[in-house]
């Protein structure tokens, strides 16, 4: 078999293999990217090692320019002072009446990824300000977005809002929050959580955000919710059955995690019982269950042992009255809750 040669450096930008590899690279950043596209761009991998190749390649050199500042604002002069017009590759322009004081080659594979990573972050992000909103632990806070929209933040939680003229872009960083959607059916209502977007035009939807999953509860209309897709999930993952989109009608909830998403199951307590203070669990290993405890307690309820964090849960914890229910904990499971300066341990007898 005859041996693929990668190009150098100085042939990058003409070279179909890094091309091709630069679309999937934005294209597997999208959101919107079905499961379809993402076997395909498995089975492009999977054809070449020389596809594999160039693929790691221009992720590594996007991974490399992610983390420099973005350039300063370009003056009118200087745009009007450009002849460059994109009739050839960028590395084998050289400027009229002018020598060039660096290898343009070498400055052109530069300029070419850096437009490439210009170009993902445009892919990736709504044209317009991200406006952050947060509370406290304890605290809830409603928020009303310019299209009337409502969204009610439990304790300890942080959104961020991007709203543009095609979609409205939320990512829960943190926490729960409730979302009451105005229809609008030529801007989709996006909520990143983790692993999980959630796609709805005009519903009802409850989001909590735990350490390693998103839980979703429908309790008007319905939602789409779809796998976030990292870089790789295929390649350095394997493939994943649950790794697939899921709509969830009212009275229905999915969890989503790294792994994918469950088909959604009715769901047997009210979801946006917290708002009125009680926060409800049926089944629930206990290490999540404090997860949503601690945003409403004053001192954080840590456990001395991770296998702890496997006891399961079902009941009812009132806000004003998390003490008691710790102490419920210790009868029930024969532990032992000892309250420091800064937080209260829960550990075995």
């Amino acid at each position: 078999m005859a041996e693929t040669r990668m190009p150098n450096s100085n042939g990058i930008e003409n070279d179909p293999l890094h091309l091709a590899a630069a679309d999937w690279l934005v294209r597997l950043q999208s959101t919107e990217i079905s499961l379809e596209e993402t076997l395909a761009w498995q089975a492009w991998i999977h054809e070449s090692p020389a596809n594999a190749e160039a693929f790691a390649r221009i992720e590594e050199i996007s991974q490399a320019l992610s983390v420099l500042s973005a350039p300063a604002a370009v003056s009118a002069a200087l745009l009007a002072s450009d002849h460059y017009d994109a009739s050839v590759p960028i590395g084998e322009w050289k400027p009229r009446g002018a020598a060039p004081r660096w290898p343009w080659p070498t400055l052109g594979i530069a300029a070419s990824l850096a437009l490439f990573v210009l170009a993902l972050a445009f892919w990736r992000a709504p044209a317009a300000a991200t406006n952050a909103f947060e509370t406290e632990i304890g605290e809830n806070r409603s928020v009303t977005l310019a299209d009337g929209s409502t969204i009610s933040l439990g304790g300890d939680t942080r959104i961020e809002v991007a709203m543009s003229e095609n979609v409205r872009a939320i990512e829960l960083t943190k926490g729960e929050a409730l979302f009451k959607v105005a229809k609008d059916a030529a801007r989709p209502f996006k909520v990143r959580a983790g692993d999980a977007t959630i796609i709805a035009v005009g519903t009802e939807f409850n989001v909590e955000r735990d350490s390693d999953r998103a839980v979703v509860s429908v309790t008007e209309g319905r939602v789409e919710v779809k796998p976030f897709v990292g870089l790789l999930p295929v390649l350095l993952q394997g493939f994943k059955p649950k790794l697939r989109s899921v709509r969830v009608n009212a009275g229905q909830q999915t969890t989503a995690g790294s792994a994918g998403i469950e088909e959604p199951t009715k769901m047997e307590d009210p979801a946006t019982g917290w708002q009125i203070g009680r926060l409800a669990f049926r089944l629930q290993p206990l290490r999540y269950v404090l997860e949503d405890v601690n945003r409403y307690a004053r001192k954080p309820i840590v456990l001395e042992t991770e296998s702890m964090g496997t006891l399961v849960i079902t009941g009812t914890v009132e806000r004003e009255n998390i003490g008691g229910w710790v102490k419920s904990l210790e009868h029930a499971f024969d532990l032992q809750a000892t309250e420091e300066a800064d937080q209260i341990v829960l550990r075995a007898r």
